[in-house]
């Protein structure tokens, strides 16, 4: 059975004024000007100015701030004085933002007992609740850490459905050290961010992977009434979140794809590709990849890695803890020459003491009465 946010566009959609619009919108103004970060959803109503329309942000934390729209806007896209539109930011490396629509419509109006106009409420369904996740996966990276599973699943029954799968999972995970090219495709493979996508292409039966043993558990516990069903369904959630905002950005003209790599001793990595529009003048756009873990032995540490040309590499490292930063700096030269032997040339390495790129503002939850669970 295939399920999960990576066939969210396969399901039909309920019509509206428009349709969801796959090119994004690209804004003037810059992320820090807005108060606006990576990943977040914000709500909108449209307001007619002269010979364009603006977007009024909703959000409390953003009362007042506003977008002034294009005047020609991406196919697809359909707006009008009154509605309220949802997009999600897209922040780019230069601080420009794009605006990519998830949903925009007004208020259906029905006919009243009396013959007066009333609105009936709009209920969100699965993708726009997954739409107002955070950013940070933090219910996926507590249960990833070692033993945060293993405390969930020690008091189950052996024959629970799932478990097996689970346990057959944890087993599999390499340790830091054991770490190649190799293990970081399986990893990605049983994360349960590709399960869809390999079974469409007719893949991956009878593999092991995270999501699909996470769902077959939560199966079991909504039929039998088990508790602790909660950190389960918000791990879940974390995922196929990711697996959205992943299928929304495949347009061929930018990337983004994130996840969390597990590991038997160590804390997860977060793990986040991004490529973007393709430069004038440049065959393919650079691949950025960013990476952020809390290592017991190593501290807090991100890294960004920027590979253009397909051989060129740039890295810029962050460390808390002074230490690791003078040994990072020490053994540049052996990852310079272990590059070379892979057919690739560091063009620079910087290594920094101190936090790394910190979020434009923090993110909080939607306004309330703006996101319902229908599921309760």
């Amino acid at each position: 059975m295939i399920t999960g946010a990576e066939t969210a566009h396969l399901t039909p959609k309920t019509p509206s004024i428009f349709l969801e619009g796959r090119l994004p919108l690209v804004v003037e103004r810059t992320a820090a000007e807005l108060g606006l970060r990576d990943g977040q959803v914000v709500q909108t109503t449209v307001e007619a100015r002269l010979d364009r329309l603006r977007l009024n942000l909703q959000d409390p934390a953003l009362v007042g701030r506003f977008i002034d729209l294009p005047k020609e806007l991406p196919a697809g896209l359909r707006l009008a004085a009154g509605d309220t539109a949802l997009f999600r930011v897209q922040v780019q490396n230069d601080g420009s933002i794009w605006l990519r629509p998830l949903q925009a419509q007004t208020p259906a109006r029905t006919a009243g007992a009396a013959g007066t106009a009333t609105t009936e409420p709009l209920l969100p369904g699965r993708t726009q609740q997954l739409g107002f996740r955070p950013p940070d996966m933090a219910a996926l990276t507590q249960l990833l850490r070692p033993g945060g599973l293993d405390s969930l699943l020690q008091n189950l029954s052996p024959a629970t459905p799932g478990l097996a799968a689970l346990q057959q999972w944890q087993n599999l995970r390499p340790s830091m050290a054991q770490m190649t090219p190799a293990k970081l495709q399986q990893l990605m493979q049983r994360s349960g961010w590709m399960t869809e996508a390999l079974l469409l292409n007719g893949q991956g039966q009878g593999a092991v992977d995270l999501k699909s043993g996470l769902r077959q558990l939560l199966r079991w516990m909504q039929t039998s009434g088990a508790e602790g069903m909660g950190p389960i369904q918000d791990a879940v959630d974390d995922i196929e979140s990711r697996q959205l905002t992943a299928a929304e950005t495949l347009t061929g003209r930018e990337w983004v794809f994130s996840m969390m790599l597990p590991f038997a001793d160590a804390e997860p990595v977060a793990l986040r590709f991004v490529r973007g529009r393709r430069p004038p003048g440049e065959e393919k756009a650079p691949l950025v990849i960013h990476l952020h873990t809390r290592n017991r032995d190593l501290g807090e540490i991100w890294l960004q890695t920027r590979i253009s040309s397909q051989t060129e590499v740039e890295m810029v490292m962050w460390a808390l803890r002074e230490d690791v930063v003078q040994r990072a700096r020490d053994m540049s030269t052996d990852l310079e020459d272990e590059l070379d032997s892979a057919g690739l040339h560091m063009t620079r390495l910087q290594v920094i003491h101190g936090p790394g790129p910190a979020e434009p503002m923090p993110w909080s939850p939607p306004e309330t009465g703006s996101l319902l669970d229908v599921q309760t």
